[in-house]
Parts: structure tokens; C-alpha cells; sequence
């Protein structure tokens, strides 16, 4: 199979998972369901994934690419409004993701991509002679956890809280350190 029909394929895939997504929880979705929904075969789903939370990981590492994309295109200071309002656009699709427990997987991936983010803002100040109350990576993985929690939280809930409120409450919480 060539690379373009194989990055086509899987993103037929991860598009069914988010349609699916749309409208039903993660563990209720079933590989047969994902190759019925996108009519391509169930073997040609396993030549490119091992199983549905391959298919979940390579979803998340797109949201993060993007993300990442619009950030280069956004202030440092944005960080957190840009990063709920991707989320509050993909609501459904994440409380569905969260709605029976909190896959360690998405946690460590959303983990990863808040992480780099302020392990960058943390290593920009400490070249610049700032000093900070630890070491990067345990000021990082302090910060991190409070944040991931506090999104989650707020997906859980529906995003009753404008994503403003939540915004500025971050951005306060994290004054410190940005």
C-alpha cells in the first residue's frame, strides 16, 4: 500500500472515530462499528492499527499537531485560552472520551502536549537568570497536574464555566511561573 493510501486510510479512520465520537462514549464504540461507519474492511483497519486505542492515540497526536500549529500563530500569554477554546470545539467529542473514566492514554497524552509547553516557558526564564522554586521538570509535572485536572474537570461539567473564567483562573494560578 503506498503512503498517501495509508494516510488516507487512517484518516478516514480517525474521522469515523470522531463522528462516533459525536455521539456516543469511547468504550461503547467497537472496531467493527469504526470499519461499518468508514466501509473500509476490518483487516485493512488492523494493517494500520493494533486496535481501537492505537486508532484513539494516533486521534490525539492530530489534535495535539494542531494545537501546536496554532499556537505558533498565537502570544505565549494565549496559551490557555487557545487550548480551551480547541477543546470546547471538540466538547462532545472529548466528555464522550471522559464520560465513564479518565483514559490514562488521552491524560498522558494531553499531559505531554501542556508539559512541552511550560517546560518551554520554565527553560525560556531560567536561560534568562530567573530563578524558580525547584528544578524544571518537577516544577513542570507540579503545574501540569493541576492544569490536566482543572480540563478535565471543566470537560466533565460541560464547559459550564466560560472558558474565559477558566482561562484567567490558569493564567492566575500559574502567574509565577509565565
Amino acid at each position: 500500500m503506498t503512503k498517501n493510501k495509508s494516510s488516507e486510510t487512517k484518516e478516514i479512520l480517525a474521522n469515523t472515530l470522531f463522528d462516533l465520537l459525536e455521539r456516543k462514549p469511547f468504550p461503547k464504540i467497537s472496531v467493527s462499528e469504526l470499519c461499518e461507519n468508514s466501509m473500509i474492511v476490518r483487516s485493512t483497519f488492523y494493517l494500520h492499527f493494533q486496535d481501537k486505542y492505537e486508532l484513539l492515540s494516533y486521534c490525539l497526536d492530530r489534535i495535539s499537531m494542531e494545537l501546536e500549529a496554532l499556537m505558533k500563530t498565537h502570544e505565549t500569554k494565549d496559551f490557555f485560552i487557545v487550548f480551551l477554546t480547541e477543546c470546547e470545539k471538540k466538547e462532545r467529542v472529548f466528555y464522550n472520551l471522559f464520560e465513564t473514566e479518565i483514559n490514562e492514554e488521552l491524560m498522558n497524552l494531553v499531559y505531554q502536549y501542556i508539559s512541552r509547553n511550560i517546560t518551554k516557558f520554565l527553560e525560556e526564564k531560567t536561560a534568562r537568570g530567573e530563578l524558580l522554586p525547584g528544578p524544571v521538570d518537577s516544577v513542570t509535572a507540579f503545574y501540569v497536574s493541576g492544569l490536566v485536572g482543572m480540563t478535565f474537570h471543566w470537560i466533565k461539567s460541560g464547559c459550564k464555566l466560560p472558558k474565559e473564567t477558566l482561562a484567567s483562573c490558569q493564567t492566575r494560578l500559574m502567574k509565577d511561573i509565565l
